[in-house]
């Protein structure tokens, strides 16, 4: 699982195992490690009785939870992303009182060796070229 934050936004790429670790376990993390005890957790979870997605950031763990059946919709179809905005609890006017989060099915790179995009969605890539 691949995280990106830019502007207020914050995006997952899950490879093919990340989503069958998904459907067995409700739950994929990752971490990235800076240095002794700096550790940062993100994780998404397949959650029941949300009706829509959440993310929360608490103790170096960004946790992103989802409905459940949005999940498994997700992952037994072809659709690509799961996308939200989520409303922020701020002041702020510009712009920063969201959050756009978007969880995607991982595609192969298209500059990079084959033996690295083996774990994504090519089959879901457009051959338009």
């Amino acid at each position: 699982m691949k995280i990106r934050c830019m502007h207020n936004s914050l995006r997952l790429r899950l490879q093919k195992s990340d989503l069958t670790i998904l459907q067995k376990t409700n739950s994929v993390a990752e971490s990235i490690v800076f240095g002794s005890n700096q550790i940062l957790i993100y994780q998404l979870q397949m959650a029941d009785g949300l009706d829509h997605p959440e993310v929360r950031y608490q103790q170096n763990t960004i946790t992103v939870q989802v409905p459940t059946p949005m999940v498994e919709t997700w992952v037994d179809t072809t659709q690509v992303s799961i996308e939200a905005h989520l409303s922020l609890l701020t002041n702020n006017t510009d712009g920063t009182n969201q959050l756009h989060l978007l969880i995607e099915k991982d595609f192969p790179c298209q500059h990079r060796e084959e033996a690295s995009s083996a774990d994504t969605f090519f089959e879901l890539v457009n051959d338009e070229d």
